[in-house]
């Protein structure tokens, strides 16, 4: 432990980062300390405005500035399609590829019984709500695992048998160009837009 409580509490701080070890978490202490003023300041007022500036678009519940996040409010937007994904790091990893022109909606998570999320921890309801006779198809967009067949399959049995509305359009999800040992917030740009672009009927 180093001598100076104040730096080691930053440094525990910082390691509570995903990703971020010990070494590292010291490291970007340092480098904070050393920094000047301006930027501590700019640095900390970031950080402080995060949730007061930052909030869920009441659409799609992508993160946005505003009530209703750019890409809702977009006239260029279709919005007959809806491509759902389990988070917003997976909603900009498919902006990057310029190949989707639709709309989204955020699910906050997939399924998975084993962390103790289940159906009404994510926002399949929200999903539903959101359905009308304007909507010509709902693209699945999750990346490769168990958990992510579970719940698109989930989904697709929800929207085809829903007592509130039974939605009789196209129900697609993404091919797999991407490495099935990768995710969509990884997976490069080329391989993920051919992945939209050859998206096949969930029946």
């Amino acid at each position: 432990m180093n001598i100076i409580p104040s730096l080691d509490k930053l440094a525990q701080i910082i390691s509570r980062l995903p990703g971020i070890g010990g070494r590292t978490a010291m490291r970007l202490a340092l480098y904070l300390f050393e920094s000047d003023r301006e930027y501590l300041e700019e640095f900390s007022k970031a950080l402080s405005s995060l949730h007061e500036n930052i909030k869920l678009c009441s659409k799609c519940y992508s993160l946005s500035e505003d009530n209703i996040c750019p890409i809702c409010s977009s006239e260029r937007r279709d919005k007959k399609k809806i491509c759902v994904v389990e988070s917003y790091p997976d909603m900009l990893a498919i902006e990057k590829t310029e190949e989707y022109d639709g709309v989204y909606h955020v699910l906050g998570g997939l399924i998975e019984p084993i962390k103790g999320i289940g159906i009404s921890d994510i926002r399949i309801k929200e999903l539903i709500e959101r359905l009308n006779d304007n909507i010509d198809e709902i693209i699945i967009a999750f990346s490769a695992s168990l958990e992510a067949d579970t719940t698109a399959s989930y989904i697709y049995k929800t929207l085809r048998n829903n007592d509130y509305y039974a939605f009789k359009g196209k129900i697609t999800r993404i091919t797999y160009g991407i490495s099935l040992s990768s995710d969509i917030e990884n997976a490069d740009s080329r391989s993920l837009a051919r992945s939209i672009l050859d998206r096949t009927d969930m029946n």
